[in-house]
């Protein structure tokens, strides 16, 4: 059964996990704006739940996406990924890797538009009194 909230596009780029001080040489295999499938040569050692450091070359000559990420599943060379802190304008870099690959740039541009309202509603939401908030 199918259980991904986002759609996902193909790619090959490469990159690099760290997870307390281990460095893992990886591909991105695909990737959505909340999360990615990452391959290796070797066995990723990283254990499901943990977090790790992710980064990946979205375009040559350009300096790396750093993503923080948890692992949410793990298979030998090959881990599934979820998105939990961009540094900079990561998101926005991958936002615009993503939309040179899609096949379905109206459904990546609805993605978008509802992670942008679900934050604004977060931010309004933790500014509100406590007497207020439901």
């Amino acid at each position: 059964m199918e259980q991904r909230r986002f759609h996902r596009v193909q790619s090959r780029a490469p990159g690099e996990l760290s997870h307390f001080g281990m460095d893992y040489k990886c591909r991105l295999e695909n990737v959505s704006l909340r999360g990615a499938l990452i391959s290796a040569d070797e066995c990723i050692m990283i254990p499901v739940g943990d977090c790790c450091t992710f980064s990946v070359v979205l375009e040559p000559e350009t300096a790396p996406v750093v993503i923080t990420a948890c692992i949410v599943h793990s298979f030998f060379s090959m881990v599934g990924v979820k998105f939990i802190n961009f540094s900079g304008d990561a998101e926005e870099r991958l936002l615009s890797f993503m939309q040179r690959l899609t096949t379905e740039p109206e459904k990546l541009k609805q993605e978008w538009e509802m992670i942008q309202e679900k934050r604004r509603k977060s931010r309004e939401e933790c500014c509100l009194p406590t007497a207020t908030r439901s």
